[in-house]
């Protein structure tokens, strides 16, 4: 735990069992003698919850945060959570503790309960070693900081993602004599740059081409890259640049140059001559939106060869492992510095084409602006709830979303620029921003009061389906907010079940039987809806029920049920004069 503390780690998201004495009582020593040094204690009842919400902190923060959990059991239960941190290359360190491998008293912290033999797993790492940039056992305590600081490296080094620890009880009840690293002795992996050569060749191919086009995926989370990619689209008139993956904003919705998001299918893939890819682990589908067969195409990437997905077979002609924040340094350098470059960008011809983009551009925002019907009698959709978030909701607001089908039309009305204002998971284990918005609005109030003369967002506005909501936990995240005063406005959007499944389906079988059947014919109708409205107050602690009154000023949770445009502008007002009183509110959509 002091090494945690001191590797930059702040918060640690605990879900404990009877293999934690002894961490429990390093815990109560640390918060007693070193409250200031001590990484912030948060109890999560679902472990899901614990490494959603350590996902979230560090997205933010850019430094992995840690989570305990028990035995075999709680392994297992972070489930999709897990995945996710994985997937969408997020840094957490992972702490677990062991049955005891001593029965009779022999050690401090042998066996003394009936669950210390059912709970002993062959391999215990097992479990989530393939999801994993590191598993270890921690096998004395003698070199316990190296083996934590060896764990934050592997996290912290490109591509991140989890790193798991495993201790004994008998290793973790070890006395033995306090000592220290010296800590910038364990640093993770620095930065990695282009080849001169590549620079100068991807630099040249996008400046030629006729039909130059960029496609990115998370290059977003790292918020000073967005600024190089606009430099570079400015330094190269009629480039185009696409978001397949939503999970950050890695260019800005406003400039002329945006395709938008879409995952994987947007039709600006095949025309293009010249394709730059900038971490990004979908550019296109293979059997819907490829490139032509003659186009060019560059690979930057901190895991160019996606080297946990077995198949995988993006073409490219160049392929490198590199920050892209440094390879975009150098390619705006070397365009503006190049004189060839130069004077090839002179031509008239360029600025014909950024004209051409920017009427292209214009009349995209006309098409978009043109959807959402805001009457105040209108039933409720996707546009017309993301026209009313960007009207009602601070332009500092940052939206955690996880709507799945709807997620294109909320980010085409929300149009996000500034960077870090657009978080989406990035993989696929759903019910992740359940968690993650928490551990979102912690890290942005943690670095507000760090950075006092810097201004942060400080609205965190969760966008979530009903599906996607009552896959992990969301009693637990919504109780975790109230123990610990973490207010968020949740958007659950109620469209009655999952409609992910059914549009899978009409890809593969369009004429097949579940394209006529009913939702419940093929198990994804989730009516009778629950009223998550009532889940709200109810896990938050409030007093509801039929002789209670659910509008209670002093409830820290507020949860109302809306169908109409009109209802839902009274609903953000509410919510936006809560969020700022520092209390939390749930809005369910009925769309």
């Amino acid at each position: 735990m002091k090494q945690q503390g001191k590797a930059g780690i702040t918060a640690c998201f605990v879900n404990v069992g009877s293999d934690h004495p002894s961490i429990l009582e390093a815990i109560v020593k640390g918060k007693r003698e070193r409250p200031n040094a001590w990484p912030r204690m948060i109890t999560c009842p679902s472990e899901v919850t614990a490494i959603s919400m350590a996902d979230g902190y560090a997205r933010i923060s850019g430094r992995p945060q840690a989570v305990l959990v028990h035995v075999d059991v709680g392994t297992q239960a972070l489930g999709q959570g897990i995945h996710n941190a994985s997937v969408a290359r997020v840094p957490v360190i992972i702490i677990a503790g062991m049955c005891p491998y001593t029965e009779s008293g022999e050690l401090p912290g042998s066996r003394t309960e009936y669950m210390h033999w059912l709970q002993e797993a062959p391999d215990q790492k097992a479990i989530v070693r393939q999801y994993c940039r590191y598993t270890g056992e921690i096998r004395t305590g003698l070199n316990v900081k190296r083996m934590v600081g060896r764990a934050l490296q592997f996290a912290s080094s490109a591509p991140k993602g989890p790193s798991y620890l495993a201790c004994a009880r008998e290793v973790l009840a070890q006395e033995l004599d306090p000592y220290s690293l010296q800590q910038d002795q364990w640093m993770p992996i620095g930065p990695s740059a282009l080849p001169e050569d590549a620079v100068e060749e991807v630099s040249e191919a996008l400046v030629k081409a006729q039909r130059p086009l960029i496609i990115t995926g998370y290059s977003g989370r790292d918020r000073r890259t967005p600024e190089l990619l606009v430099a570079l689209a400015d330094l190269i008139p009629g480039i185009r640049v696409h978001d397949t993956g939503g999970s950050d904003v890695c260019f800005p919705f406003t400039h002329i140059a945006s395709e938008g998001f879409r995952l994987s299918t947007d039709p600006c893939t095949k025309d293009a001559d010249v394709i730059l890819m900038l971490d990004c682990d979908v550019p296109w589908i293979p059997s819907q939106n490829p490139p032509p067969k003659n186009v060019k195409i560059y690979h930057v990437d901190s895991d160019p060869l996606n080297q946990q997905i077995p198949v995988s077979f993006f073409p490219a002609q160049g392929r490198w492992r590199a920050e892209c924040y440094t390879a975009l340094r150098q390619l705006v350098r070397h365009v503006k510095t190049d004189s060839s470059l130069q004077t090839t960008l002179a031509d008239p011809l360029y600025e014909a084409r950024r004209q051409g983009r920017a009427k292209l551009y214009r009349d995209r925002l006309e098409s978009i602006a043109s959807r959402p019907r805001l009457d105040n009698h209108e039933l409720l959709e996707a546009n017309n709830i993301g026209a009313l978030l960007k009207l009602h909701l601070p332009d500092s607001t940052t939206f955690v979303v996880e709507a799945v089908t709807a997620a294109q039309l909320l980010i085409e009305q929300l149009q996000p620029s500034r960077p870090g204002s657009w978080i989406n998971c990035g993989a696929t284990g759903i019910g992740w921003s359940n968690g993650a918005a928490l551990g979102i609005k912690m890290a942005l109030d943690d670095l507000d009061q760090g950075t006092s003369t810097v201004p942060r967002p400080s609205l965190v506005c969760q966008i979530v389906g009903d599906g996607s909501f009552m896959c992990a936990a969301p009693s637990t995240a919504l109780w975790v907010a109230s123990k610990y005063k973490i207010p968020i406005l949740t958007i659950v959007l109620n469209n009655g079940g999952w409609k992910a499944p059914r549009n899978s389906a009409k890809l593969v079988y369009p004429a097949g039987l579940s394209a006529s059947a009913s939702d419940d014919e093929i198990n994804i109708s989730f009516r009778p809806t629950p009223n998550f409205a009532a889940l709200a107050e109810a896990a938050a602690g409030s007093e509801v029920g039929w002789d209670q009154d659910k509008t209670m000023p002093d409830a820290w949770m507020k949860g109302v049920r809306v169908r109409t445009v009109g209802d839902m502008k009274k609903a953000l007002n509410c919510a936006h004069s809560r969020l700022i009183e520092g209390k939390a509110m749930l809005i369910e959509a009925i769309l």
